[in-house]
């Protein structure tokens, strides 16, 4: 219980809008109105002026809090500044 708990708070300090500075997707954490905390994938391409949406339920264990994006397993975990978000195979974020 005691790590269930401490991964809600951090989720929530993790909502709000995280700005990739690797160039990946640019995303959202936010929580739904189950409670449960979802990740929000946004990608533009300028070259061909469209967006397209990904949306991941986060989990999470005794290890921190993940993603799966397919068979794909993502970590989520705080970084020392200036970033404070890092996905695993996605990279740094930093808050908007």
């Amino acid at each position: 219980m005691e790590e269930y708990q401490s991964n809600q708070n951090t989720l929530a300090l993790w909502q709000g809008g995280w700005e990739s500075v690797n160039g990946n997707p640019d995303v959202y954490i936010f929580r739904g109105y189950n409670g449960n905390y979802y990740l929000l994938a946004y990608c533009y391409d300028k070259d061909y002026g469209w967006g397209s949406f990904s949306c991941y339920e986060i989990d999470s264990d005794e290890n921190g809090c993940y993603v799966r994006m397919g068979m794909k397993c993502c970590r989520l975990a705080s970084e020392e500044l200036p970033y404070t978000l890092h996905i695993s195979g996605w990279g740094s974020y930093m808050k908007h």
